[in-house]
């Protein structure tokens, strides 16, 4: 497998300063982050679907992704913000953080499995995907992790051709461990399809068995749809 370790940050901004927040944390924020650090190689971030109208004032959710350039580095992540390069940016984030952003998380993954679907150039997660967060009873997780992996999402991705790549991580130091999969699609369109094709009648039987599993041995999980709004370098 060739996926690198991500770090997945996840927060929300209040309606009224997401402008202002989005030129500071893109065009400043970012690209500092990138050039004085080595460990990360890409940054991308994403924007909730489905979300419009008066219902964005209420809850539009971002997330943030760092791929780190190997495992190694994932013992260097609170250290990169410490460091005297970005000293004020990181205190002015942090006066955002305190002032105006809501429901922050940064939790680290490892990469765990992924689909030998691959999109065709090559860069994982430009596009926009579904993420789906599942947390678990832990006498389960072994049995069902099994299952999914080797059952199920092979299945899925055969059924729904419309995914361009699917990949799975697991939290680091984290308790209880969390695991993502994002399937990602070409673009919004295809992604409502593939959606969508997930209820297909021929989907029937399969859905019945994934019911059957996540309800005795999921605790906690989320489906949640992305459309990336930037992405650096390109």
């Amino acid at each position: 497998m060739d996926a690198n370790p991500i770090m997945l940050i996840t927060l929300s901004v209040a309606p009224e300063k997401e402008g202002e927040f989005n030129e500071f944390y893109h065009h400043r924020f970012l690209p500092a982050i990138l050039a004085t650090a080595p460990e990360i190689t890409t940054i991308r971030r994403y924007e909730e679907l489905n979300i419009s109208g008066s219902l964005r004032w209420y809850n539009n959710h971002y997330i943030t992704i760092y791929e780190f350039a190997n495992k190694a580095d994932v013992a260097k992540a609170d250290e990169i913000f410490q460091r005297t390069s970005i000293k004020d940016l990181v205190t002015e984030f942090q006066t955002w953080k305190t002032n105006d952003l809501r429901n922050f998380s940064r939790v680290t993954y490892m990469p765990r499995w992924e689909h030998a679907r691959m999109p065709a150039d090559g860069r994982f997660a430009s596009r926009p995907f579904l993420l789906w967060s599942l947390e678990m009873k832990p006498e389960l997780d072994e049995e069902f992790q099994d299952w999914y992996e080797n059952q199920y999402l092979p299945l899925q991705v055969a059924d729904i051709p419309g995914w361009a790549a699917c990949r799975r991580y697991s939290s680091v130091d984290r308790t209880p461990t969390r695991h993502i999969t994002l399937f990602e699609a070409l673009d919004e369109t295809v992604l409502m399809k593939c959606l969508n094709d997930l209820r297909a009648l021929h989907r029937t039987g399969q859905n019945r068995e994934w019911k059957r599993r996540v309800d005795p041995a999921v605790e906690w999980h989320d489906a949640t749809s992305f459309s990336c709004i930037y992405r650096r370098p390109g």
